[in-house]
């Protein structure tokens, strides 16, 4: 069973440097990296098999990238804690070929560990602690994450953005910032 507590999980580069991933058995997976950021074109919440794992080149031919991942934050107690990371890159400014984390939600990470072939991050805020979990529907290109709220001495209100995109998974996307 793999565990890793807070001090390993705050460090960015040993997070960011360790992945994980969970397939559906059709040839589609769902893959990052402890820290949440998107380190390899290949990383995604749901990479889905397009077509029947007996057609010719498939897997691993015909792979898309449909959910690249949730930037997920929480309002608790009156504030707002941003439990995701995103690592930003400058290709053509004044900070070029610089890059850098934000928000950082890294930094909120308690622990992660594996049940089984189970990713679950354990995230403490305030005096709450959330639970998510990421897991693939076996012979369907499905992706489920769930949340618990573990602890916490009231209502918190999980706000969601899909970072969504249709692309096959061996390409690259860059983006001008904005949408």
């Amino acid at each position: 069973m793999l565990d890793f507590g807070r001090e390993f999980c705050n460090d960015l580069a040993h997070a960011e440097a360790t992945e994980w991933l969970v397939t559906n058995g059709l040839g589609g997976y769902a893959m990052g990296t402890v820290a949440g950021t998107l380190a390899r074109s290949y990383h995604g919440l749901l990479v889905a098999a397009m077509s029947p794992p007996d057609s010719p080149g498939n897997p691993p031919a015909a792979r898309t990238l449909l959910l690249a991942k949730l930037d997920e934050t929480v309002a608790y107690r009156r504030e707002t804690f941003p439990l995701h990371s995103n690592r930003r890159a400058d290709h053509s400014g004044a900070r070029a070929g610089e890059s850098w984390i934000t928000p950082g939600g890294y930094r909120w990470l308690e622990r992660f560990r594996l049940e089984g072939s189970t990713p679950i991050w354990s995230y403490a805020f305030a005096d709450a602690l959330l639970e998510k979990r990421v897991w693939m529907a076996r012979g369907a290109n499905t992706t489920y994450v769930r949340y618990t709220l573990l602890r916490g001495g009231g209502p918190a209100e999980l706000r969601l953005q899909p970072l969504a995109t249709c692309r096959d998974h061996h390409s690259n996307v860059l983006s001008a910032g904005t949408f």
